[in-house]
């Protein structure tokens, strides 16, 4: 195990005196063994209103005290027996759409091993790096499918796709200008009139052969339509020519846009597809273009740190960015894109890495291998799940129902 993951939910604020005291939380701690804690001033934005409420220690631990939280806050609602209550948990944006699945194929699985009602929004947090999920059921239901919820998070820390830092609240981490998230309390959730998950300027661009590009795109465009629909994310194969200079003009520029959890899955499914290519034809390393300020000594060393990739940087003349080769195995190149890209929204959010528009095309036509009329950047991925949000209070309606 990499590290142990926290279990992280919402407490609206009139459910926080309830927890307080001797009887609360700390009774809790004591009859479990588990580690629960609440966030306190500066631990959260100001503009949510809730309380974030983390359990540590282990699996065994963390169900039980999860399942006398579930019990106090079913009392608060006024549920009782066997009728639904609603628990809500936040995850790390990055690690949506791995919770959610391929087609919903993960969700789905939760929901029906646990007979919960499991609804992912569709936005993060109003100045947070974190989605909601809103999980409705008995106690028993709901404590089986937090459990399996984060079984999923444990699984990608293990693998070294989240680190502690992903469970922790960073100010600036995201601008509200970029995430278009929601603000206010869960317990009267709202919904943004844009998407969310970071700058959308900061797209993963990378450089295939033209014959690597060909399978990308596949015959009518209809691979790269699956790949869009199983990660969420725009994914743009730019025109033979519209590449930088330094770059051989046959080779092609893929861009992979939206939403940064999005951005971050298709990078895996990108590279994950591309090393599966039939034949020998798959290349066993992976060409990034990354901007030069994060080509320097030590963001480089960092990456390798925390991927295990290496990485040989090349300058390209005139241009803003820097040709990075990323060598090692699938899951090392996966770890090492998806860290530039992190790194990337991390420095624009604070204003120390500004992109212009690159010269050799930032979003041209469709390739000509698609048909008339599927323009990949008009018709966002459709979600897997419907927006919980959208629908009523689900406190409220607990309480007044």
């Amino acid at each position: 195990m990499n590290f142990p993951v926290p279990w992280r939910a919402l407490l609206p604020a009139d459910a926080v005196p309830t927890f307080s005291g001797a009887d609360g939380l700390r009774e809790i701690c004591d009859a479990t063994g588990a580690g629960c804690e609440l966030s306190g001033d500066g631990d959260t934005p100001s503009s949510l209103s809730d309380k974030i409420l983390t359990i540590s220690g282990n699996v065994e631990q963390k169900e039980a005290a999860c399942r006398r939280i579930v019990d106090k806050l079913r009392v608060l609602q006024e549920v009782v027996d066997q009728e639904p209550g609603v628990f809500v948990i936040i995850v790390p944006s990055t690690a949506a759409p791995a919770v959610i699945g391929s087609k919903g194929a993960q969700i789905k699985e939760v929901i029906e091993l646990s007979g919960a009602e499991v609804s992912v929004a569709k936005e993060s947090i109003h100045g947070m790096n974190d989605q909601p999920i809103g999980v409705t059921g008995t106690g028993g239901q709901v404590v089986s499918a937090v459990s399996k919820i984060n079984a999923i998070l444990q699984d990608l820390a293990d693998r070294g796709r989240l680190q502690p830092t992903d469970f922790r609240y960073r100010p600036g981490a995201q601008r509200p200008e970029d995430s278009g998230g929601m603000g206010g309390s869960f317990g009267a959730p709202g919904r943004a009139a844009q998407p969310t998950g970071g700058n959308p300027r900061t797209n993963a661009k990378f450089v295939v052969a033209t014959q690597v590009a060909g399978w990308i795109i596949g015959k009518q465009g209809r691979h790269i339509r699956e790949l869009q629909e199983n990660s969420g994310a725009h994914i743009q194969v730019l025109k033979e020519g519209e590449v930088p200079p330094g770059v051989p003009v046959t080779d092609r520029i893929v861009e992979i846009g939206g939403r940064f959890e999005a951005k971050a899955e298709g990078i895996q499914i990108i590279l994950i597809a591309v090393d599966n290519m039939p034949a020998l034809s798959a290349p066993r390393e992976t060409l990034m273009l990354i901007p030069r300020q994060l080509t320097n000594d030590a963001e480089i060393k960092d990456v390798r740190q925390m991927s295990g990739c290496e990485i040989e940087v090349r300058d390209l003349p005139s241009h803003d960015e820097g040709l990075c080769t990323l060598l090692g195995n699938i899951e090392s190149r996966v770890k090492a894109a998806q860290q530039f890209l992190k790194r990337l929204e991390e420095v624009m959010a604070d204003g120390s890495v500004s992109l212009p528009a690159p010269s050799y095309g930032a979003r041209p036509s469709p390739p000509e291998t698609l048909p008339e009329g599927s323009d990949i950047w008009s018709n966002p991925a459709p979600s897997a799940k419907e927006d919980p949000w959208a629908k009523d209070d689900p406190w409220s309606r607990a309480r007044d129902g």
